[in-house]
């Protein structure tokens, strides 16, 4: 029975959620040092029908056929920017005293859902909402 539930669980998942992924960013610094830095791509486990909005369009191909988590974990960095108009909150703080100062800036990129397409050598990231 255990089996078989996973097995439908997994069927699920490939047919209503196979292409949506879950991004999420986090980086911290302190006196212009990362410390600290998240970087999150994963399959969305959950199906969800929404409108989308084309964030950006980047030269890449697959041409090696990865799987689309690999690649896009592969190119995480190139993708990056494509995310940042969307929930991103920057916090900022700043200590100064007598002789030193100390900053710490923090950029958080909120969980989003979103697909992506290969076409030619293009790949278009697109935002569901």
């Amino acid at each position: 029975m255990a089996r078989t539930f996973c097995l439908l669980v997994g069927l699920a998942q490939l047919l209503y959620c196979g292409d949506v992924f879950w991004f999420s960013y986090k980086i911290v610094t302190v006196n212009s040092v990362v410390i600290h830095e998240e970087k999150n791509i994963a399959l969305a486990m959950i199906p969800y029908e929404g409108k989308k909005q084309i964030l950006c369009e980047l030269p890449l191909q697959n041409s090696a056929n990865l799987p689309k988590e690999v690649f896009l974990r592969k190119h995480y960095d190139t993708i990056l920017p494509c995310f940042y108009p969307l929930s991103t909150r920057l916090l900022s703080h700043n200590e100064q005293h007598i002789r030193h100062g100390n900053d710490r800036i923090e950029l958080v990129i909120e969980p989003v859902r979103f697909t992506v397409d290969f076409k030619d050598e293009f790949a278009t990231i697109n935002a569901i909402r």
